[in-house]
C-alpha cells in the first residue's frame, strides 16, 4: 500500500487522499483492488485504473473546484466509513461529513414508492421468463437493482453490494439466503422465491 500512496501522491499532489473499500477495512486480499478518492489542487477530474506492484487501482481524481459548487452527495457515498489518509486543508474531512450528514437525514422511500419497485420487480420477473436476450438483460438487472429495494424495505442505506450483502448476511440472513439462491442458481425459480420473497416482506413492514 506503500507503494501505492506514494505513486497517488506523486502524481496528482493531493489535497485529500481518502481509502474505502476493501483495503481501508483490512478485508483486501489477491483480486481486491485499491478504492480511493483523490482532491487535487488543479488536476482534471479523471479515473485512474493503472496498476501499482501489481494491484489495480481504482481512483477517482477529482479538482478542489469541484466541491467549491454544489455537489451531489449520494455521488460520494462510498466514502460513507472511509479513511482519510491525507487532508492538507480539511476539504475531504468537509467532504466525509457531508456524505454522512447525507446518509443520516436521507429521504425515506415512501411505501408507495417501495410497492412501485415491487411492481418493477414483477414486471422484471414476467419479462425475464421469455428468456430471450432482453429477458435475459432484465434478469440480470432485477438481481442487481433488488438489493438495494431490499434495503429500501428495512430502511437502511444502501452503501454497496458489499457493505449490503454483509449487513443482510449479519441481521437478515433468511433474506441473504434467499437472495444467494437467486444469485447462485440463476434459475427462474429462484428468481420467483426471491420477489416473492420481496413482495412479503414488503407486506409486513
Amino acid at each position: 500500500m506503500e507503494a501505492i500512496i506514494n505513486y497517488i501522491q506523486e502524481k496528482y499532489h493531493p489535497l485529500s487522499l481518502i481509502l474505502y473499500g476493501s483495503y481501508a477495512d483490512g478485508t483486501n486480499n489477491l483480486n481486491s483492488d485499491f478504492d480511493a478518492l483523490v482532491i487535487s489542487f488543479d488536476h482534471e477530474q479523471f479515473h485512474d485504473t493503472s496498476f501499482v506492484d501489481g494491484i489495480q487501482l481504482d481512483v477517482f481524481v477529482y479538482p478542489s473546484t469541484y466541491f467549491e459548487k454544489d455537489y451531489a452527495c449520494e455521488d460520494f457515498v462510498q466514502i460513507f466509513d472511509g479513511n482519510i489518509i491525507a487532508d492538507s486543508n480539511g476539504i475531504g474531512k468537509t467532504l466525509q461529513a457531508n456524505v454522512q450528514a447525507y446518509v443520516r437525514n436521507r429521504p425515506i422511500k415512501t411505501k408507495n414508492e417501495i410497492q412501485s419497485n415491487i411492481v418493477w420487480c414483477v414486471k422484471m420477473f414476467e419479462r425475464a421468463k421469455r428468456c430471450d436476450c432482453e429477458g435475459m438483460f432484465r434478469w440480470h438487472w432485477v438481481l442487481i437493482d433488488s438489493l438495494e429495494i431490499f434495503c429500501d424495505i428495512m430502511q437502511h442505506p444502501y452503501l454497496g453490494p458489499k457493505k449490503a450483502l454483509k449487513w443482510m448476511e449479519e441481521t437478515h440472513p433468511e433474506a441473504f439466503n434467499c437472495y444467494k439462491r437467486a444469485l447462485q442458481n440463476f434459475s427462474m425459480d429462484s428468481l420467483e422465491e426471491w420477489i416473492g420473497y420481496l413482495k412479503n416482506t414488503n407486506g409486513t413492514h
